[in-house]
């Protein structure tokens, strides 16, 4: 699946820290705490800021290119192979071009040949530095957000399962659909049978539906059937269904529910009437994507919505880092087409 960039903690303090670090150490290096302070060590300090400065920003703006270019914490090492280079020419090349500003300026005494040398070695150790620091903030930032994502997620499966129990004993769907199985027990028997086993079939499916996160296509079809049986004996011939599957695409996965949601939404905000009757298509393309559409024809009286269904979908898809869904209505159609997830072997 792909990742998503984590969100930058805010390191001021840690880029200050290290910046002042580096001077501290520029300092000792020089053993300016044997002697008096003075304008010699003052311009050595305030060289030492200026350079370090530059260096922090220039490398910590590398390493976090390459954070978002190969943003998993399993692709540190190809991160690294990029970093390390780059940022280390880059200290070498900064440092040779501080050290000749200077000695062209006269800022200070001279650099030695020795002094640009040891400039290869010393800008290795704070690339490693610098890289280090920041990809331990890197990979906290992945954690905190790995963590608030769990936590939502179990927010978004509690808030289905609730939605999940509501339907399960949502009285006008189970009086309805009690209605018709009384009206066909003393009509005709076997298909009153028929309808019992249905229903069986759809409250045991709502009942163990949050025991999994995810669900395979097959199963969701083999659901909505049951479902859309309840349906169709109370519509008849106003409410109709096709499915066009592709029978590669049934093992791909998608969140429990979805097709049921889906199909509800049809139907919960569109007249059904034998002369105007309701068609839900579920199909899927090439692409691995599945699209539900129905005939537009809205309700004059506006249907209370608590607009769980499509911003349910959207977030769970959302938060397993999937494609958003994509929802498009024209002057006769509605679609919501949702992208079908490749099950890991």
């Amino acid at each position: 699946m792909p990742a998503q960039p984590a969100e930058q903690l805010d390191d001021r303090w840690i880029r200050v820290g290290g910046i002042t670090l580096f001077v501290l150490l520029t300092g000792y290096a020089y053993k300016a705490y044997e002697h008096p302070f003075s304008v010699q060590t003052a311009k050595i300090l305030s060289e030492s800021l200026i350079n370090s400065a530059i260096t922090w920003e220039v490398d910590r703006w590398i390493i976090m290119h390459f954070q978002r270019r190969f943003p998993l914490l399993k692709q540190v090492r190809t991160r690294l192979l990029f970093v390390i280079p780059l940022c280390w020419a880059f200290n070498i090349l900064q440092d040779w071009a501080m050290m000749w500003l200077v000695d062209v300026t006269n800022f200070h005494a001279p650099y030695s040949r020795a002094a640009y040398l040891q400039t290869i070695q010393s800008g290795l150790i704070i690339t490693f530095l610098i890289t280090g620091i920041q990809e331990a903030v890197y990979y906290f930032s992945r954690l905190l957000q790995a963590e608030r994502e769990t936590e939502q997620l179990k927010k978004e499966n509690l808030q289905t399962q609730l939605d999940s129990l509501k339907q399960q004993v949502n009285p006008h769907f189970l009086f309805n659909s009690l209605n018709t199985l009384s009206y066909l027990i003393s009509e005709d028997a076997e298909k009153a049978e028929e309808f019992l086993d249905e229903m069986c079939k759809v409250y045991r499916y709502l009942l163990r539906n949050n025991e999994n996160e995810l669900t395979n296509l097959a199963t969701e079809l083999q659901f909505i059937r049951s479902y859309f049986h309840l349906l169709k004996t109370r519509y008849g011939d106003s409410l109709h269904l096709n499915l066009a599957i592709e029978p590669s695409d049934e093992q791909r996965l998608l969140p429990s529910l979805t097709l049921q949601l889906l199909v509800e939404n049809a139907v919960k905000h569109n007249v059904i009437h034998k002369d105007h009757p309701l068609t839900v298509h579920i199909s899927t393309q090439n692409n691995g994507q599945l699209t539900v559409k129905n005939n537009l024809q809205k309700k004059v009286q506006k249907v209370a919505s608590n607009q769980v269904g499509l911003s349910n979908i959207a977030s769970k898809f959302s938060l397993l880092k999937q494609p958003d869904i994509k929802v498009q209505q024209t002057e006769t159609e509605f679609l919501v087409t949702i992208p079908l997830i490749q099950p890991s072997h």
